[in-house]
């Protein structure tokens, strides 16, 4: 079963549409975006996730920082984007740990000590934003590759139309969209989402696994 994250969300009614279509993820940028929020925002929201897991998505922040965020906002993951200048997945697991807290972590794939995170994440960057920028990848290269698939969560570029091929070439654990079913940025449309989760669930019925 692949796994649906739905990243950058910012109104109460997109975090219960994503909760109510299945979503595994629901994430919250708390770095410097179009799509960000508040902490204190955040923490508003983040109720509204039912069983989805709550996700603090972050970049350059401090460890200690990140810790706090991920304790005020009701956090249930944190997800590092950042690659280059931010803090390494062991840096935020001891500041969690000082709070209290064991946050699943989600790290982009050149971050410092990502084979100590729990999930990989691929996604496709421009100079001006970490991500959420519709680029993607080169999918049949990811599925040439040596990759750990059942730890992989796939972004960048992710459409209703074409997350079905995404999905039967690399065979992620999960798919991230933000970008890909908005109006406009932070603002969902609900009928591209659904639409997503339906494109999602046929991808995995035809490659024999039960949603």
């Amino acid at each position: 079963m692949t796994r649906v994250k739905i990243s950058g969300l910012t109104t109460a009614n997109n975090v219960k549409h994503a909760a109510s279509y299945g979503a595994w993820a629901c994430g919250f940028v708390l770095s410097e975006s179009p799509r960000r929020v508040s902490v204190a925002q955040a923490a508003e929201l983040t109720p509204l996730c039912g069983d989805s897991l709550a996700v603090a998505v972050v970049t350059t922040e401090e460890p200690a920082w990140i810790a706090g965020a991920v304790a005020e906002g009701g956090f249930g993951a944190v997800q590092l984007s950042a690659v280059t200048g931010g803090p390494s997945v062991a840096a935020v697991r001891a500041a969690a740990q000082n709070r209290g807290l064991r946050p699943l972590v989600i790290a982009a794939a050149e971050t410092e000590g990502t084979d100590k995170a729990d999930l990989v994440l691929l996604d496709a960057r421009t100079p001006a934003a970490y991500n959420g920028a519709g680029r993607r990848l080169d999918w049949k290269a990811l599925a040439a590759a040596n990759l750990p698939r059942e730890r992989l969560v796939l972004a960048g570029g992710l459409l209703p139309s074409n997350v079905d091929g995404a999905i039967k070439l690399v065979r992620p654990f999960a798919v991230d969209v933000s970008s890909g079913i908005e109006r406009s940025p932070g603002v969902k449309d609900s009928r591209l989402m659904r639409a997503f989760f339906g494109v999602v669930a046929g991808a995995d019925i035809s490659r024999g696994a039960a949603w």
